[in-house]
């Protein structure tokens, strides 16, 4: 292709001074045609790739989310030993990643946890809440793209919940109950792209079926953000 560019540019040219010679003149019309097609060839083909090279996508090896975070708990069988007062419950969400590509997070550690009242009698004068934890890990598959990133996991860990009583915000009993059960984390979210070291996670929410006392229970957890982002590569 790049000879028939060579030869078009030099057959417009000395065509156009009458100094072609004669041997060229049959092969002059086809050599135009086929240079002629073949540059507009090479043309359309740079327009379509340029953006892909110009925007050229990377994407951060590490990331660490933190946030706030609501679930909704219910504690089925265990509900007589922690006596919660409703299923709403508040608290943070933190989270770590490793990248190995671009369209694939490994969430190393997912560790989320929320406090909701209780109205157990055996803690006066101390006043006592609940406190339910999450402690997941696993694979996160992304689509990126220039402004947001959609992603969706399937993790798998455990979740804590634990009576504890306070006194003046300091607690006094801490582990009046405590019960740990294995649980998994079905859900995803959308982030948006604010700076190259952070984004807005807009949403997340996870479906997380915890096995209680022999049996499953449905909880529900969402969280919003920021996500730190860093150590950039290309993307492969």
């Amino acid at each position: 292709m790049y000879w028939c560019i060579v030869w078009s540019y030099h057959l417009c040219k000395c065509g156009s001074k009458g100094k072609l010679r004669e041997r060229w003149f049959p092969m002059q019309a086809t050599l135009k045609t086929y240079c002629s097609v073949g540059s507009l060839g090479i043309l359309a083909l740079l327009f379509v790739m340029a953006p892909a090279s110009s925007y050229a996508q990377q994407y951060p090896r590490w990331e660490v989310f933190t946030g706030f975070s609501y679930a909704h708990v219910n504690l089925g069988q265990q509900t007589g030993t922690f006596q919660p007062t409703d299923k709403n419950y508040y608290g943070i969400h933190v989270n770590g990643s490793f990248n190995p590509r671009s369209y694939l997070r490994v969430i190393l550690c997912d560790f989320s946890v929320q406090i909701g009242n209780t109205a157990a009698a055996n803690l006066a004068p101390e006043k006592g809440d609940v406190r339910t934890s999450q402690v997941l890990f696993g694979p996160e598959f992304i689509r990126r793209s220039r402004k947001s990133a959609a992603f969706a996991h399937a993790l798998i860990g455990v979740t804590n919940t634990r009576l504890v009583g306070t006194l003046g915000g300091v607690d006094v009993i801490p582990d009046i109950a405590n019960r740990t059960n294995l649980a998994f984390g079905v859900g995803g979210g959308l982030d948006f792209h604010l700076t190259q070291l952070l984004a807005l996670r807009a949403i997340q929410a996870d479906y997380i079926p915890t096995r209680l006392s022999g049996s499953w229970e449905s909880d529900f957890r969402a969280s919003t953000g920021i996500v730190f982002r860093f150590n950039y590569r290309k993307a492969r």
